[in-house]
């Protein structure tokens, strides 16, 4: 409870709220956040920014502990308690270890962010404050504008701070960036709900496809489906496979998004790491926002790396860590067209011959609700512009879920009338001789006087030739109600490949890398265990569960933001693309840099700091294109290798090298192991190579 009046600062700004039962931890987080920005004279729903002071405290184990002290409203001034707490100290919050790094060793900062309640174990063992909050992941930002005049007055008969008037002004310009900056990401949370709206269009759209599918089927598979279950021309799994949804999956156990990580995108890399550390792998928050980042893009992703770095591991852990599916699918060398991606129509057999990529495809048609992630493994064993250049095309749609045109539909008819005239041929043969409607074929065959009329009345000769016709009828049947002629591409499959690059693989083409994010992974032996160890956070959950999210909390399938020349990275990118990757030979127009912005969004949402997710593009997009003799002379007569050193320039004076913990690997020391490897190799600089 607060103090009573007569104890309280005579400050009329500082809220006030009516006396309530006491609160505890286990109350509702809504409730106690209510509360909260009530006492605080926050509006609600709005985020909890605060003003408060870093600082560091050295445990007794002599590890580094920071909290934001001193809290304060970021427009009012005024000092802020906890409901209930005294008022000898302001508020104060615990700031998460990766938040903190940046500041360790420096002076106490002023600095502002969002908060949220801390776990709720923490609140009632720890400190007993059910009201308790520590800094949200991503939202801390130091205040560098603060004048040295920085004055404050004690209001009250306690301690409570206020900022003097005059700081306001210095700290308004930083407030209402993170203020923009929150509030687009709450815009974003908004619209990702939105997609659960859009959920019922898409799935209406997929009734609408099959309903097509049932005008031409329903006289043979509703009217006529307890016939051709009795002939054995069917069987019940190919009625459920024709029938939309006759595959729901049971809910399988696990954590509730909204409930363990507050809906909050950027809380799903820290998740996923601890899980994973449980299971003894080690993959750093950088690796893993990243490749999270790259899922909400729908984009093809490549994983790039030495065999045994954790390319297909990362896809199964993450995969099972989101309650999603993974399907590997090995690349064979002899793998020339589509056919060997997707399958083909055996003309002779009377039906198609699918593949395990495919039916992978309509395993995620069955269950849209669920990520699904197939992985090419080795994908660069064959050339992959050869098996996948199709498949890349279709893609690059992006305004919808492109169709994959399977085979004529013309195949599709020739069944469905000869499968009805065989039954109307064995009704008529029931029919004559007074056999009931549930006569088996086995029955037919065994009635001699029903074998004789079902031969006469479909010019059979012997008996063999009906049993050869109901066979290749039943393959036929099968074909169509599990494979239909084209499949839309579904907005729930992520499609990643796996590469090594050696004597035995192929490079990626300009086309497909134009096309794909690149992600390269280390050698996990040279990976910093320890400072691995130190990113890994607790979570009061079972990590043996996974987290369950839908697919549309992944992000909606959407077109490219627009090229625009006024937007700072879209010049960036668009101005190495004039200065130096043309006159190197490589191309790098609208449809990269496009797709390029698109990732920088994803990224913020994950929580990827902006020049972290620029490092993050060279990486993906720019730098895997560089394979060129950097000996010999450009088209504009400079020097190669002094194009790429300006290239090198350029992105370090516009990307300060980042710090280690933030990304996968630095884009300006790739770019000088790229140059060094150079001049020691006759001047052929690959990025492929190390």
């Amino acid at each position: 409870m607060r103090p009573p009046p007569d104890e309280q600062p005579a400050d009329p700004h500082l809220p006030s709220s009516p006396r309530a039962p006491i609160p505890t931890a286990a109350d509702p987080p809504d409730e106690l956040l209510g509360a909260l920005r009530t006492a605080w004279g926050v509006a609600p729903g709005a985020p909890l920014l605060v003003i408060g002071q870093l600082r560091e405290v050295r445990t007794a184990e002599d590890a580094s502990l920071f909290f934001l002290e001193l809290l304060e409203h970021p427009e009012s001034g005024v000092g802020l308690l906890y409901p209930g707490q005294s008022d000898r100290d302001t508020a104060k919050a615990f700031v998460g270890p990766i938040d903190a790094r940046p500041f360790k060793g420096l002076p106490s900062p002023w600095a502002i962010a969002e908060l949220e309640l801390s776990p709720a174990a923490h609140r009632a063992r720890q400190h007993h404050n059910p009201y308790e909050c520590t800094v949200r992941r991503g939202s801390l930002r130091a205040l560098h504008d603060l004048p040295e005049a920085w004055t404050v007055r004690l209001t009250g008969a306690g301690s409570v701070r206020r900022m003097s008037q005059t700081a306001f002004a210095s700290i308004q310009a930083e407030h209402d960036r993170l203020r923009e900056g929150l509030e687009g990401a709450h815009r974003q949370a908004l619209a990702d709900n939105a997609l659960a709206a859009t959920r019922a269009e898409r799935l209406s759209r997929q009734i609408n496809d099959m309903n097509q599918r049932l005008l031409r089927l329903s006289d043979l598979m509703t009217e006529r489906s307890a016939r051709l279950l009795a002939l054995g021309l069917i069987d019940e799994s190919d009625l459920l496979a024709f029938q939309p949804g006759g595959m729901t999956p049971a809910p399988q156990p696990g954590h509730d998004f909204e409930q363990l990580l507050g809906a909050d995108f950027a809380r799903l890399a820290p998740f996923v790491q601890a899980r994973l550390w449980q299971a003894g792998m080690l993959f750093t928050q950088a690796q893993l926002r990243d490749f999270l980042a790259l899922l909400r893009t729908h984009d093809m992703i490549v994983l790039a790396g030495d065999s045994g770095s954790g390319k297909t591991s990362l896809v199964r852990y993450v995969a099972e860590s989101i309650g999603g599916r993974y399907t590997v699918i090995p690349v064979k060398p002899n793998w020339t067209g589509p056919e060997d991606l997707l399958g083909y129509y055996n003309p002779i057999e009377r039906r198609y011959q699918p593949t395990a990529f495919l039916q992978a495809l309509q395993a995620a048609h069955a269950e849209p609700e669920l990520l699904h992630f197939i992985c090419l493994d080795e994908m660069n064993l064959a050339r992959v512009e050869h098996y996948f250049s199709d498949f890349l095309s279709l893609l690059e749609k992006r305004g919808g879920s492109p169709q994959i045109p399977l085979y004529a539909s013309d195949e599709e008819r020739h069944v469905l009338m000869e499968s009805g005239l065989f039954l109307s041929i064995e009704a008529e043969v029931r029919s004559r001789l007074g056999l009931p409607a549930d006569t088996t074929f086995e029955d037919l065959l065994r009635n001699e006087e029903a074998n004789a009329m079902l031969h006469r009345l479909g010019g059979f000769k012997d008996a063999e030739s009906v049993l050869l016709h109901h066979a290749r009828l039943r393959r036929s049947l099968a074909a169509v109600t599990r494979t239909p002629t084209s499949l839309s591409f579904p907005p729930n499959v992520r499609i990643i490949g796996a590469v090594n690059v050696d004597e035995t693989t192929h490079y990626l083409s300009p086309k497909v890398l134009d096309r794909v994010h690149v992600l390269r992974f280390r050698n996990p032996v040279l990976v910093d265990w320890d400072a691995v160890a130190t990113e890994v956070e607790s979570f009061d959950a079972d990590l043996a569960l996974p987290v369950q999210m839908s697919a549309a909390q992944f992000g909606a399938r959407e077109e490219y933001p627009p090229f625009d020349r006024s937007d700072a990275d879209a010049a960036f990118l668009a101005g190495l693309a004039r200065r130096q990757l043309d006159p190197l030979g490589i191309e790098f127009g609208l449809r990269a840099i496009r797709q390029s912005l698109h990732y920088l969004r994803q990224a913020r949402i994950a929580g990827i700091a902006h020049p972290a997710a620029l490092n993050n593009v060279m990486l993906h997009k720019v730098l895997p294109k560089l394979i060129l003799d950097a000996s010999r002379t450009a088209a504009d007569g400079r020097p190669r290798r002094e194009i790429l050193l300006a290239l090198r320039a350029d992105v370090a004076a516009a990307l300060p090298d980042p710090a280690g913990a933030e990304v996968v690997e630095s884009c300006v020391a790739a770019l000088d192991q790229l140059i060094a490897a150079a001049d020691g190799n006759s001047g052929i600089a690959n990025f492929w190579l190390r």
